[in-house]
């Protein structure tokens, strides 16, 4: 099945979709796991800077689990040096639906990671998504729209003169589930972008479709690079309560619409 994607989560969300030195790129989500601005159900979780592309975590009831995404990028530079940047976030999803995600972080060479700067919260129950800053102990809450995985892969536009065939790659277990996967192949024709010759990227896909999650996600482009996710250290129990419970020094910013519309009391 082709998916041309981009866009939630924010998990995120999510699934909690999701992040690195970072910027909070606004999205509309579901929950993309990776926070960000806007957002729709079920979602986009912010990836930022280095090309990571997002991740979606829909903001599926009864089927509650936390993991750690982490992802990498390799490029290969102009003086033929290579760079490697990798990170990993955190994220859950409990019984309800709702979503957490927490910034991504830079993967440590040693010792601890630095702390969570940002997390988002979206709760498809209320229609809201909330990001916190850490350093400002202040959260943000937003409406949203509820969006679908399929709605949101096709935010992205198709490279012009370019064609995408799709292969079955069968089944495999990750993580303890059983995981279906596509390989996509996208060809860029000859001058689509000054390009002296065509572009060939391939995306392989395994995907869990009991947590709605890509499991294993690998993007090899020439023009970005190889990109890769992988979802680990599943557990599939109830998260703990504390990832949706925001700390009670933090200030609570209400910018939905009904919000602002409501006379103030005297």
């Amino acid at each position: 099945m082709t998916r041309d994607r981009v866009s939630w989560l924010a998990l995120a969300a999510a699934l909690l979709f999701i992040a690195v030195a970072v910027s909070v790129p606004a999205q509309e989500p579901a929950a993309r796991v990776a926070v960000s601005a806007p957002v729709t159900t079920g979602g986009p979780a912010p990836d930022p800077v280095y090309g990571i592309e997002n991740m979606y975590v829909p903001p599926l009831p009864r089927a509650p689990f936390s993991a750690k995404s982490v992802a990498s990028l390799t490029r290969t530079l102009r003086d033929g040096s290579r760079s490697y940047n990798a990170f990993f976030s955190l994220l859950a999803r409990d019984s309800s639906g709702r979503i957490y995600f927490e910034n991504r972080r830079p993967m440590p060479t040693s010792g601890e990671p630095e702390p969570r700067t940002y997390f988002i919260m979206i709760d498809p129950a209320e229609r809201t998504r909330t990001i916190c800053y850490v350093a400002t102990k202040t959260c943000r809450i937003n409406s949203f729209r509820r969006t679908s995985y399929a709605e949101s892969q096709s935010r992205d536009e198709a490279p012009p003169a370019s064609s995408t065939e799709s292969v079955s790659l069968g089944t495999d277990v990750i993580e303890a589930l059983t995981v279906t996967g596509t390989r996509e192949t996208t060809t860029i024709a000859m001058g689509a972008y000054g390009n002296h010759r065509p572009i060939i990227a391939t995306k392989e896909v395994w995907r869990s479709p009991e947590l709605g999650l890509d499991v294993s996600t690998t993007r090899t482009d020439p023009r970005n690079g190889t990109e890769t996710r992988r979802i680990t250290e599943i557990t599939r129990a109830e998260p703990d309560a504390q990832y949706f419970s925001i700390p009670a020094d933090y200030e609570m910013l209400d910018n939905r619409v009904h919000a602002k519309q409501e006379p103030r009391a005297n």
